[in-house]
């Protein structure tokens, strides 16, 4: 079995276009053509069609495409497995993460682990809820960093609480006390995140009777941050995200206190990589010595 073309397979349906994936994966236009024939040759049928779009995978091919990630996660363990016995680790991590916790907690975790394992390729993705549980759920992640996998279709290990705070504009009334209360937000105008980000805010505003005026919605937690600070409106946003990211709007706790568990997930810690388990255990060691401070 050539494994390669089933890698040029994926690849190709991943980014739409034989030639793309041929740059990607260092090979000429008729070379990966060559595969991609090789290979249905060796199935026994067709497994993509052109269209003015791109390459698509037809039915058959949708079909393998689940068989053949699992098929290439298997080699790729295989491959660590064999380059650790040599002492020369390598390979690839796919993360999916909130945009909070890829440049909060990441660039940290990456370099102590980098440090050890400078041939490993990281690769992340960021996301909302939608977006990661999407990617775990394809297969297209090996871990996931986030908060709520509890009772998904993965492995979850909660790493710690990130409280929610409230945001409000500089000189607004509910910047002049020490907590803003939960009832407080009924009569303010509300800017919420996106559907798919905004799953801890939507949690905790149904706790209220009644929904306040939803102002504005926006996917950034960062153009969240700045119209609130320009007199927008008010937000509820995360500690791990305002406590590193200057602004003029004023961060105060709710009450009563509202928080979200942040965690870790993978499709099967047994199963898992050995280079995925490897990254798991800096994970927790870079939120442990957090947590410490």
């Amino acid at each position: 079995m050539n494994i390669r073309k089933y890698e040029a397979f994926v690849r190709a349906v991943e980014l739409g276009s034989l030639s793309k994936a041929a740059e990607e994966l260092g090979y000429t236009q008729s070379g990966i053509s060559h595969m991609m024939q090789s290979l249905e040759d060796e199935v026994g049928f067709p497994l993509m069609v052109r269209t003015s779009a791109g390459i698509l995978p037809n039915t058959e091919g949708e079909m393998l495409l689940p068989i053949i990630r699992q098929l290439l996660r298997t080699n790729e363990s295989l491959e660590q497995s064999i380059a650790k016995i040599k002492g020369a680790d390598t390979g690839r991590i796919r993360i999916a993460a909130y945009p909070s916790v890829a440049t909060y907690w990441l660039p940290g975790i990456i370099a102590s682990f980098q440090k050890d394992y400078p041939n490993v390729e990281i690769q992340i993705i960021e996301g909302g809820t939608d977006i990661i549980e999407g990617a775990m759920e394809r297969r297209e992640a090996d871990l996931c960093l986030y908060a709520g996998g509890e009772g998904k279709n993965f492995e979850w290990l909660p790493l710690c609480e990130d409280q929610m705070l409230a945001l409000v504009p500089p000189g607004h009334p509910l910047a002049e006390g020490e907590f803003v209360p939960l009832e407080g937000f009924l009569t303010e105008h509300f800017i919420m995140p996106m559907q798919g980000y905004d799953g801890e805010v939507h949690d905790i505003l149904a706790k209220l009777p009644q929904q306040p005026h939803i102002l504005f919605s926006a996917c950034s937690d960062y153009a969240i941050i700045s119209m609130v600070a320009k007199g927008l409106g008010v937000s509820i946003l995360a500690e791990l995200l305002l406590r590193n990211y200057p602004n003029d709007a004023v961060a105060l706790p709710i009450r009563p206190a509202q928080s979200r568990m942040l965690g870790m997930g993978v499709p099967q810690v047994k199963a898992a990589s050995p280079m995925t388990k490897n990254f798991m255990r800096y994970v927790q060691a870079y939120v442990e010595d957090l947590e410490r401070k």
